[in-house]
């Protein structure tokens, strides 16, 4: 039998499975406050539809606020990020800002 080779995945493939949950966020980056809105979150980042985008490789610090229907529960939760962005773009009518998340903690 021959050996089995493993290749690393192409560039570009993504690694956790998306959540399409539009939530509200609030983005800092380069010293400015930005609303947002996510359009889809992972394990590893998250997609946000903003009014403009935003430099790759910018550092940014979010707070997604997750309603106590999306998590079943009673009471509002907030997660805290840090990450950076890694796709920016326009797409009339939004630009859409795609971030890694580096850290997180809930409040």
């Amino acid at each position: 039998m021959p050996p089995v080779i493993q290749q690393e995945p192409p560039t570009g493939v993504r690694c956790a499975v998306r959540f399409p949950l539009q939530l509200s966020a609030r983005v800092i980056a380069l010293g400015v406050e930005y609303q947002a809105f996510t359009e889809n979150i992972s394990a590893s980042g998250v997609l946000f539809r903003m009014q403009q985008e935003l430099p790759v490789d910018v550092p940014i610090d979010f707070l997604i606020e997750v309603p106590a229907t999306v998590l079943s529960g009673q009471s509002t939760a907030a997660v805290h990020c840090l990450g950076r962005v890694v796709r920016s773009y326009y797409k009339a009518p939004s630009a859409y800002v795609a971030a890694v998340i580096d850290e997180y903690r809930f409040q």
